[in-house]
């Protein structure tokens, strides 16, 4: 392959790819501790307000969808006492915790040996949060820059976070190779990021979407080998 399109940086994305998606933070309702903590701020029915609460959270993310754009999660609880807000953002923060899949350290581990390796994650929980979850995992250390949208402002599709991270990095587009289990956020913001894009396609998820992506994998551990074949 020509030396000006060797693979110098990998970018993976994390949930759904180094680590499970959080089903939701409706889950947090099933926590009786919480749900006692909840009532004694004189709620009437504290697992309703958890899970209106928690969805909440969601669609505030949902509504700011089409401007690529980050809510400020702590304007979701502006009506409620500050005690209350940090308990329930505390809860919500564990809900996204995940540990992540057995294969990821071995994987990142392996491409951390000849790549230098970038994190590009949309996230609704601030990435102070998820920087100390996969540092406690032994996968942060492997990643010379990580960005979670919700500290960056921004989200994919929107390629403004991938190009933060390859000017950190010093690294042009065209020798870098952005990893992702999303057609509509990764595999385009790679496409407008002027990036090729691998596409962690799971059972049951689409094969077609907004963009194409130029390569497909069905498992992480068969990228390593395909970062050697593209280097």
């Amino acid at each position: 392959m020509s030396s000006t399109h060797r693979i110098e940086v990998v970018l993976l994305d994390m949930g759904g790819v180094l680590i499970p998606e959080a089903p939701g933070y409706e889950g947090a309702a099933r926590d009786p501790e919480l749900i006692a903590r909840v009532e004694a701020f004189g709620i009437e029915d504290p697992s309703r307000f958890t899970r209106e609460r928690a969805r909440s959270v969601r669609q505030a993310y949902r509504d700011l969808k089409g401007s690529y754009t980050q809510p400020d999660v702590s304007r979701v609880f502006a009506d409620q006492p500050p005690e209350l807000a940090k308990l329930l953002l505390r809860a919500f923060r564990l809900q996204a915790t995940r540990p992540p899949y057995g294969h990821s350290r071995s994987v990142v581990a392996e491409l951390a040996r000849t790549h230098r390796l970038g994190l590009v994650s949309n996230t609704v929980i601030p990435g102070d949060h998820h920087a100390r979850a996969l540092r406690r995992v032994g996968l942060l250390q492997h990643f010379e820059c990580a960005v979670w949208s919700a500290n960056f402002g921004r989200r994919k599709p929107d390629p403004t976070m991938i190009h933060h991270v390859l000017e950190q990095l010093g690294v042009p587009a065209r020798r870098a190779l952005m990893v992702g289990d999303k057609l509509h956020t990764d595999v385009l913001a790679a496409q407008r990021a002027g990036v090729r894009s691998v596409y962690l396609r799971k059972r049951g998820a689409p094969h077609q979407g907004p963009a194409q992506p130029d390569f497909t994998i069905q498992h992480l551990g068969a990228l390593p080998k395909l970062v050697r074949d593209l280097s």
